[in-house]
């Protein structure tokens, strides 16, 4: 189902269940189709395709009742691609808190620097102003 239609990332996410994460890394190695538009990344306006897990190929959609009844190795080929996924995802997540941490430490570390000075200088003002009088 093409359409002319784009949706931001946030939106996109919201209609078809899928996480901003998740389609920032399908955008960046370029596995769907994006615009960048005024800063901001839109994506077409249809279901996202399912990741076969290691390959780089997508599925056009699920496997058939039939073909499940015939074998497990698909749908166990599936799960452990989704598995892969969910590894990726989860350890990107944790990546990015882990720098968000270090920023806000970093961040902490400025503001307690400047607490000092403001205080330091607070204080000679006040030695200024007690001798004035």
């Amino acid at each position: 189902m093409h359409t002319d239609f784009w949706l931001r990332l946030a939106d996109y996410a919201n209609k078809y269940h899928v996480s901003v994460s998740t389609l920032r890394r399908r955008i960046k190695s370029g596995n769907v189709q994006y615009r960048f538009d005024d800063g901001k990344y839109l994506l077409r306006d249809e279901a996202p395709p399912i990741f076969n897990g290691g390959e780089s190929e997508y599925l056009s959609g699920l496997p058939e009742q039939e073909d499940m009844k015939n074998s497990d190795e698909p749908i166990l080929s599936s799960a452990n691609g989704l598995l892969s996924e969910l590894k990726r995802a989860y350890t990107s997540i944790l990546q990015e808190r882990e720098e968000q941490i270090i920023q806000l430490k970093e961040e902490v570390s400025d503001l307690n620097t400047l607490v000092r000075v403001l205080e330091d200088d607070n204080e000679r003002l006040r030695q200024i102003n007690a001798r004035s009088f």
